[in-house]
């Protein structure tokens, strides 16, 4: 009977290749999606940061900051274009723009343009695959005026598949952004 067991077992135990088993990953604890109005009166826009991130270098006479997600490692930059100073349009803003997300595909597999129209304005949502240094970018404008730029990076040298769901969550927060400005 032992030798009828042993063989049944060697059977089933040799059926299939061996497969490694993978070391286990960080548990990632995202926070529940809240926000909180941000409104600097040198930014020519209102608009909702999620509560968990950080306003740092605010610039005192322009609308340049860094929203710091220290529990991520990740900083989302944001600059402002205004078209009249710059003697420039809507269209030439964005094809500048879209040149600079467009010298990642060095690196990226894969970029995805998601156009955005919404009645606050429109705009390009940006998402880069790959081992790049970004994973989601976008440029959005009123069309007549302004223009606003944010570029989402993370400080780490993680591995851009070890750090989806974050970058999964943080492009809802993005979206959420996009959606919730108010021009002046």
């Amino acid at each position: 009977m032992r030798r009828f067991i042993w063989v049944v077992s060697l059977f089933f135990a040799c059926s299939s290749d061996p497969q490694p088993k993978p070391w286990g990953y960080h548990r990632i604890l995202l926070p529940k999606h809240q926000y909180q109005r941000y409104d600097n009166p040198n930014c020519p826009f209102t608009f909702e940061i999620p509560i968990y991130g950080q306003v740092l270098n605010e610039d005192n006479d322009s609308c340049y900051l860094d929203i710091d997600f220290p529990q991520f490692a990740a900083r989302w930059h944001i600059t402002t274009r205004d078209f009249r100073r710059e003697q420039t349009d809507f269209f030439a803003s964005y094809e500048d723009y879209r040149e600079l997300v467009y010298k990642h595909t060095k690196k990226a597999t894969e970029i995805k343009e998601e156009i955005l129209r919404y009645p606050n304005g429109v705009g390009v949502f940006f998402e880069l695959y790959g081992e790049v240094p970004t994973s989601a970018q976008f440029f959005f404008s009123d069309t007549t005026r302004y223009a606003m730029i944010l570029t989402f990076y993370f400080n780490t040298a993680t591995k851009n598949d070890s750090l989806k769901p974050i970058i999964d969550f943080m492009k809802e927060d993005l979206k959420h952004l996009i959606k919730s400005i108010v021009w002046r």
